[in-house]
């Protein structure tokens, strides 16, 4: 008999420190709260992000190809219990069953193991996202895993009832306030390299009623898309795929600073025949703040960097990752549908740098006036944590009406993960928000007073673990279905 060694996680950034993965489902109740907790705190706050439950087949990886896990903060009466369960995805429960890795580099199927030839790489890493009564783990290169609200266990794969042709589906969903629609799109929708996008309307019951076939300019990253009342908007950014040279082992994803960007703008009752597209300079996006349009004028309000800001992502012409490069500032673009070459115009609304930008879900898709992100002084002490490499030393409140900016900051040892915002009625409302103690190696949420962040918390909810950074999630208020 063979003796197999267990394998160690590499020693680098990605892996280490307030980056170790933690490799655990976990359900503590009542967590320790100082100060009190504003009586419209009432729902449930899904996070959702990724953890690897083995070391790398390759040796090393990037910290975005964890497996899924999806964390719950219910609060009801005061009182605040936390659940982590990580999504039983076909990738996986193949690995479990293996006691190893299969997978190898990032959406690479050509240096997987021979054995999931046939099995999905979707790790359901991205997004937590609630609708019609139903709780979904998001990741752009797959289709949603269904999981139940309150327990986080796996109810599997969703193919929206079997009418969704499209093969992958968008971690950045988009509900319109208005409608209670779930607007989606999907790149790479027909397999591996394809140029093939879809855009697609679910109604507020789930069912599936629109799906517009399409091709984009080129293969590209397209994380997020934009969407107003009268009008849908993809940008597909220079990170570019292409099959031969995953086939010889290289990336998926390579930064191609010299192809133009493409802005697709389609009108949300016309069909794929009206889309139009119009070229703009290299740059790059991973998240939309919001969007809305004013008549044909359309105004985007985005973080914008000048090339992918992820350093796993090599150049095409092998120059090093140059950091400043990479820091996304939120930007507003304005242009007009009917004629966006010529009054295409772009402003910074912050001066602090930063991403992971949230605006109430009752505008998403109309005027809006704050954004709230996670924002870096590279003056102040930075902390590894996350994908980037320094995590948000700030958190930051964005007036985009006065172009007012605040900021808070706690200690040099915190480092704060995406913020939530929760409405309330007659004020702002609340900001909830994961704030890494690398010092301690624990977490802590921070609850605060959305139009004024930079007063610091109201509350602190205690965690006596660490959280590995997530990505995105959302708030479902009590009384949701299926008890949520």
């Amino acid at each position: 008999m063979v003796k197999r060694m267990t394998l160690l996680f590499p020693l680098h950034p990605n892996f280490t420190g307030y980056n170790a993965p933690m490799r655990t489902d976990s359900e503590i109740l009542d967590l320790e709260v100082i100060g009190e907790l504003p009586a419209e705190l009432e729902g449930t706050w899904y996070r959702c992000g990724p953890d690897p439950r083995f070391p790398p087949r390759l040796g090393n990886d990037i910290y975005v190809n964890g497996d899924g896990v999806v964390s719950m903060f219910r609060f009801h009466q005061g009182r605040v219990d936390f659940r982590m369960r990580h999504v039983r995805t076909e990738r996986y429960l193949a690995e479990r069953y293996a006691g190893r890795s299969l997978f190898g580099a990032y959406r690479n199927p050509f240096t997987d193991d021979p054995s999931v030839a046939n099995v999905s790489g979707n790790t359901a890493n991205t997004t937590a996202f609630f609708h019609a009564g139903h709780l979904f783990a998001l990741k752009e290169d797959g289709l949603p895993y269904e999981l139940d609200p309150n327990t986080l266990e796996t109810r599997g794969l969703w193919d929206f009832r079997g009418k969704l042709k499209s093969k992958t589906v968008t971690a950045h969903p988009k509900i319109d306030p208005a409608t209670g629609e779930w607007l989606l799109f999907g790149y790479e929708a027909n397999g591996l390299g394809s140029r093939d996008m879809v855009f697609g309307v679910v109604d507020k019951h789930g069912d599936l009623v629109r799906e517009e076939w399409f091709e984009a300019p080129y293969t590209a990253m397209q994380h997020d898309f934009a969407v107003t009342r009268d009008y849908v908007i993809f940008m597909v950014f220079p990170t570019t795929a292409d099959v031969e040279r995953m086939r010889q082992g290289g990336d998926h994803w390579v930064w191609e600073r010299d192809k133009d960007s493409w802005i697709g703008i389609l009108p949300r009752q016309g069909s794929a025949a009206n889309l139009r597209w119009f070229k703009r300079p290299a740059g790059y996006s991973f998240h939309v703040g919001n969007a809305y349009n004013e008549g044909s004028l359309i105004h985007i309000d985005l973080c914008l960097s000048q090339r992918n800001a992820f350093p796993g992502i090599p150049d095409a012409d092998g120059r090093p990752y140059n950091p400043e490069e990479a820091a996304p500032f939120l930007t507003r673009w304005s242009f007009d549908a009917q004629d966006p070459e010529a009054t295409f115009t772009s402003r910074q609304l912050s001066p602090i740098p930063g991403e992971l930008p949230r605006v109430d879900g009752r505008v998403v898709a109309s005027k809006h006036r704050v954004i709230y992100y996670g924002g870096i002084n590279p003056e102040l002490p930075l902390n590894t944590s996350g994908p980037i490499g320094p995590g948000s030393n700030l958190l930051v409140r964005v007036d985009v009406d006065t172009g007012a900016v605040s900021a808070l900051h706690l200690r040099d040892a915190d480092s704060f993960q995406e913020p939530q915002l929760v409405p309330a009625v007659g004020h702002e409302g609340y900001l909830l928000v994961v704030v890494d103690h690398h010092d301690t190696t624990l977490a802590s949420v921070a609850v605060l007073e959305a139009a004024h962040p930079e007063k610091g918390p109201i509350a602190t909810i205690k965690l006596p673990i660490r959280l590995r950074d997530a990505f995105h999630g959302c708030w479902v208020a009590a009384g949701a279905a299926n008890g949520a």
